[in-house]
């Protein structure tokens, strides 16, 4: 992620400039080095919102016709609202560069490394140890302690590290080292509540064993039930430990979560023994691990057509043939279609298999559960479980409330497939269709409402472009309002979260864009852990592929095979790392 820099001022051509003013203390001084002697620069450790540029008698200069010399702040400080000061804002080291521009001149940099580095979990922390001089502010042994407290650190301090770096400071060593000072104590895993089923239901295609094969076999629906058989019993929860940061921060575990068990129809459940039980004869659906239901099933020996119209059912339903343009298909429970649906719509309350495939624009296909499909061809199919696609998806849009696994032998072109969980792919694109995105880690439901904030803020902004070109007067107070419209908008856009189970807008503005928005570490809020979410692709992704992992996003330049692309550890970007051959 590029960080976000900021020059006081535009430089324009001109002669008559204040320049800037350094207000903190550095010196250099002469060590040796292999025998060589050398000159280090020392520099005074600075503190919070502790002055490090201003402009000394600016106003008198700028009386005179005078500007301000533009400085450029980086990483660590911060402008004041008027822009004639540059300040602190970490505990640190102030650090001086002048970057050459086109003109030939030199700007200032300066930027702040910090005393204490936290790890982007904030469970481990090293020291930053410079060497000092008596007359400049730094670390002492008298100050050590104060200075660990004014960064922060008040949980899992070594004190063995703590020792040696006063043991450093003592023998007056002049090598800049970096120690570990602190480290912090993880959350302790739990078990999460989860179903035992009594009954055979799987095998549930798409889903992962341990030794990561995906299992793509045949998704398993409308089981058979007799009345009194036992289904499932709930396994209660085990509760996790929380963690501490090194700052001091309580972290919650994430696993001993409890679900709530749902069951309809002819089904009973037991809070007491935690059984879930037929009460009459039927077929079963369980939906998502969590959702139980059964009833009765229903079978079509053919297509739906005009012959049938459009079906609807409380219980499950069979399909032989194919659903034709323009029908309509609603089932509460599981669904299975051994032909294609063509141009028509699908609503399943649990699973569904349909054998052969999805085909047209106005194709429509929404399940509760899984769905386990042939192949989709410019249609939409949104399942709040699993997806598997065996042989094909062609400009399509899918999403995905869990992962989307296809075939490695599969094939994607253009369109987009989104899913709340892992993506599995066999070849994305090619040489001469569209480009596809991809995405993983995501809720598909804020990702519309992301293209839906961009749109809206292009039309603003073109708005207020015709405006102005109609009526000009920059500053009135229709301006104003249309400015304010914008800037509540892009701050919409930069805050909202994109990872499942997050806040919507929990997203720090800590930048000027999306990409330049700092991350938070999945282990202090309360959605998925994104940093463990893959996208793994078994074939060719070809160029202009877009790939997008929780809040980050890529664009592939140059063809890829057999790559997994990841979150870097600090979430900063997306990485990619070569898929191992299991076989």
């Amino acid at each position: 992620m590029k960080i976000q820099e900021q020059v006081i001022d535009t430089p324009r051509k001109h002669n008559r400039y204040v320049d800037p003013e350094l207000q903190f203390a550095q010196k250099r001084i002469p060590v040796e080095r292999d025998g060589v002697d050398e000159k280090i620069l020392v520099t005074e450790l600075v503190k919070p919102k502790q002055t490090l540029v201003t402009y000394p008698d600016l106003k008198r200069f700028e009386e005179k016709g005078f500007e301000k010399k533009p400085v450029i702040h980086g990483k660590n400080t911060r402008l004041s609202e008027d822009q004639s000061i540059i300040v602190a804002t970490v505990l640190g080291y102030p650090v001086v560069k002048y970057l050459e521009q086109e003109d030939g001149d030199k700007l200032l940099h300066i930027s702040v490394t910090p005393l204490v580095k936290l790890a982007f979990n904030r469970l481990s922390a090293t020291l930053s140890i410079k060497p000092t001089v008596a007359d400049i502010y730094g670390v002492q042994e008298n100050n050590l302690e104060e200075l660990l407290e004014l960064a922060g650190l008040n949980h899992g301090i070594d004190h063995d590290a703590v020792a040696f770096v006063k043991k450093c400071i003592r023998e007056n060593k002049f090598e800049p080292i970096d120690v570990a000072i602190a480290t912090g104590r993880e959350p302790g895993i739990g078990s999460d509540a989860y179903l035992d089923f009594a009954i055979e239901i799987g095998p549930l295609a798409g889903t992962v064993d341990e030794e990561g094969i995906i299992d793509f076999r045949e998704r398993k629906i409308m089981v058979g039930v007799k009345a009194g058989d036992l289904i499932a019993t709930k396994i209660p929860a085990v509760p996790g430990t929380p963690g501490t940061s090194v700052l001091g921060e309580l972290i919650e575990s994430k696993t001993g979560k409890d679900i709530k068990v749902k069951n309809y129809g002819d089904s009973t459940y037991s809070s007491d023994s935690g059984e879930i039980r037929a009460s009459k004869d039927g077929v079963l659906s369980v939906t998502n691990n969590t959702l139980i239901k059964v009833s009765s099933r229903q079978t079509v020996n053919g297509d739906i057509d005009f012959n049938t119209g459009n079906v609807e059912t409380h219980g499950c339903m069979k399909i032989v043939g194919s659903v034709q343009p323009g029908f309509q298909v609603k089932v509460e429970g599981d669904l299975g279609i051994g032909g294609s649906v063509m141009s028509a719509n699908i609503e399943c309350g649990s699973n569904a298999v349909i054998a052969g495939g999805i085909t047209g624009k106005n194709s429509t296909v929404k399940t509760a559960g899984d769905a386990d499909i042939k192949f989709i061809e410019q249609g939409r199919l949104d399942a709040g479980g699993i997806i598997v696609i065996r042989n094909q998806a062609y400009f399509s849009n899918i999403a995905s409330g869990s992962d989307i696994r296809c075939l490695p032998s599969s094939t994607i072109a253009g369109g987009t497939m989104i899913a709340a969980g892992h993506v599995t792919a066999g070849t994305i694109g090619s040489e001469s269709s569209d480009p596809a995105t991809i995405g993983a880690g995501i809720d598909p439901e804020r990702l519309h409402q992301l293209r839906r904030l961009q749109t809206e803020l292009i039309d603003r902004q073109d708005e207020l472009i015709q405006w102005l070109q109609m009526h000009g007067r920059p500053k009135a107070r229709k301006v104003r309002k249309m400015e304010a419209a914008i800037d509540e908008i892009k701050l919409q856009i930069i805050k909202l979260n994109l990872i499942p189970g997050t806040e919507q807008f929990s997203r720090k503005a800590t930048g000027g864009s999306r990409d330049e928005t700092e991350e938070e570490s999945p282990l202090y809020h309360t959605g998925i852990d994104v940093d463990k979410i893959r996208i793994d692709i078994h074939g060719t992704a070809y160029p202009g592929t877009k790939l997008l992992l929780g809040n980050r996003s890529m664009v592939l330049e140059n063809s890829v095979s057999k790559r997994q692309f990841k979150l870097s550890a600090d979430m900063k970007r997306i990485i990619a790392l070569p898929i191992r051959d299991r076989s």
